[in-house]
């Protein structure tokens, strides 16, 4: 099974994205000269892994480039925090530019949940399709409070990985203790039988070895990214996803301030129009890097048989009417937002 890197075509696809953002993008005529505005940006993915290379390091070489060199963004060498507090660190201004989950905020992203249903499919279509249904139809922005919100995203579809443990029948989710990252797939979990046990994903490895959780909710670059494949016996896949989570990268509203406007204006349209595709692009890459480190383990994978995609079936229709129905209450078409997305990807 061959694929071509995405690694080596960074900057092949930085100049071809900028040159085509000429075409989106109203430039200012001339721009008066600048001191330069460095940003700090947080991430608390592996610096080295597929992710961070091919989505926030290209993201960050493409707005200094944008703004012929006025804004840099300094990737710090570690995480300023635990990957649930970086919303409130870019409220706070203790940092410029941060991304997050929006399931690690309960209650703040109701319209969000779109997606993070079952069966959304891949990540290449699944991330843009977020990214124009949420944003745009949606109007995602309004659920940002406190931030200045610079891109939407999602990784790959969710799988099921354990340890010594396998899911062949609906009953085999009952007193599985699985980490998941909170939001939708944490009640979807629950409601199948298995006891959900949110924590960060960089805890997922020690949980395992320490033997109090079964397994994890990845989607394949987990395991790779958060070193977990030789902690992971069994895989169950549904190929369109058990679960997606949703994603955000903004700037704090006082790095944002500090800002020209006209650069201000140039990253924002930049990033809403990149972030999506070079996350589409990095995890759908960095999922088949981690599969195939899971199929060179010898790690079982087994497509989830019809009973068990079943029972998600059922559990994931209830989580869906009772949205469309919030989203409803609140002047929004839910039900036909979600049919939507799914025309928009591979989920069907």
């Amino acid at each position: 099974m061959n694929k071509t890197p995405f690694q080596i075509t960074r900057r092949k696809l930085l100049s071809t994205t900028t040159a085509a953002m000429t075409t989106t993008l109203a430039t200012p005529g001339i721009l008066r000269a600048q001191a330069v505005n460095t940003l700090t940006m947080s991430v608390w993915v592996p610096l080295q892994g597929d992710v961070a290379q091919n989505l926030f390091y290209p993201w960050a070489e493409g707005i200094e480039e944008i703004t012929d060199g006025r804004v840099k963004i300094d990737i710090l060498p570690s995480p300023m925090g635990p990957p649930p507090a970086h919303l409130e660190l870019l409220r706070s201004g203790q940092l410029d530019v941060g991304f997050s989950i929006h399931g690690y905020s309960q209650g703040e992203f109701a319209r969000a949940k779109i997606g993070q249903f079952s069966f959304l499919g891949d990540a290449y279509g699944a991330s843009q399709a977020f990214s124009k249904v949420y944003g745009q139809l949606l109007r995602g922005s309004e659920e940002h409070t406190g931030i200045t919100l610079l891109g939407l995203f999602q990784h790959g579809p969710g799988m099921l990985m354990l340890r010594d443990k396998v899911v062949r029948t609906a009953e085999d989710f009952q007193g599985l203790r699985v980490r998941t990252s909170g939001g939708y797939i944490s009640g979807l979990m629950s409601d199948l039988g298995a006891t959900n046990v949110p924590m960060s994903p960089t805890d997922a490895r020690q949980a395992l070895i320490d033997g109090t959780i079964d397994g994890v909710c990845f989607p394949f670059e987990g395991a790779k990214a958060f070193n977990i494949v030789d902690q992971i016996t069994y895989v169950s896949e549904i190929p369109s996803g058990y679960y997606n989570a949703t994603w955000f990268q903004g700037m704090s509203n006082a790095a944002a301030a500090r800002l020209p406007a006209e650069d201000l204006a140039l990253i924002r349209s930049y990033s809403n129009e990149m972030i999506p595709v070079l996350a589409a692009k990095a995890f759908d890459y960095a999922d088949y890097i981690g599969k195939e480190q899971l199929i060179a383990a010898g790690i079982e994978i087994e497509t989830a048989p019809q009973s068990v995609i079943n029972a998600v079936k059922d559990v994931a229709a209830n989580y869906e009417s009772a949205w469309s129905a919030e989203m409803a209450a609140s002047g929004f078409e839910g039900e036909r937002a979600l049919a939507f997305t799914r025309r928009l990807t591979s989920g069907g």
